[in-house]
């Protein structure tokens, strides 16, 4: 497994991996006209938003990308919030390599990052209460959850969120 820094170059394969694991994950638990609507399109401008020139590189945010044989197998993206902690805002893996160790190693070099570039800080994500097997992985990854809330989705939905932190010494001191 190879990892690197995503560039402007990876918005497609973002995307596309990105649309292809929620369809996967999210089925029965987000509108299935939402999921088969145009997501891939709305995939593509979040990418090429959050890696267009001068934000991509910045230093700030970061899209970790695995890629295996040339192809790519996940991706992590983390950012740094004004509340002082970092967002891991979205965490993928390719559904057939699931439950492979990718995700895993993304969450390792994920915290390895914050842990160096904001030190002291801690590291949260929020997933859908009903993502079951999304919860499980996090909670064997140290996740602790803090609160719970409903989530207003872009596309008009509400669905019930869990956020879940790691402290600054748990990021620090993961392995």
């Amino acid at each position: 497994m190879h990892f690197r820094t995503g560039t402007l170059n990876d918005v497609e394969v973002i995307a596309t991996l990105h649309t292809e694991s929620w369809r996967s994950a999210y089925a029965g638990i987000m509108p299935g006209s939402y999921l088969d609507g145009p997501l891939l399109e709305e995939r593509t401008a979040l990418w090429a938003d959050r890696l267009a020139p001068g934000r991509a590189g910045s230093g700030e945010d970061l899209l970790l990308v695995a890629e295996e044989d040339g192809a790519v197998e996940g991706f992590v993206y983390l950012a740094p919030q004004p509340d002082g902690r970092v967002l891991l805002d979205n965490l993928h893996v390719r559904p057939a390599r699931k439950r492979s160790g990718i995700g895993r190693l993304l969450m390792g070099r994920a915290f390895t990052w914050a842990a160096e570039c904001h030190p002291g800080r801690a590291v949260y994500l929020e997933v859908l209460r009903d993502n079951a097997p999304a919860i499980a992985f996090y909670e064997r990854c140290g996740g602790s959850p803090a609160r719970e809330f409903m989530e207003l989705l872009p596309a008009g939905f509400e669905l019930p969120v869990i956020e879940y932190v790691w402290t600054p010494s748990a990021v620090a001191s993961w392995n």
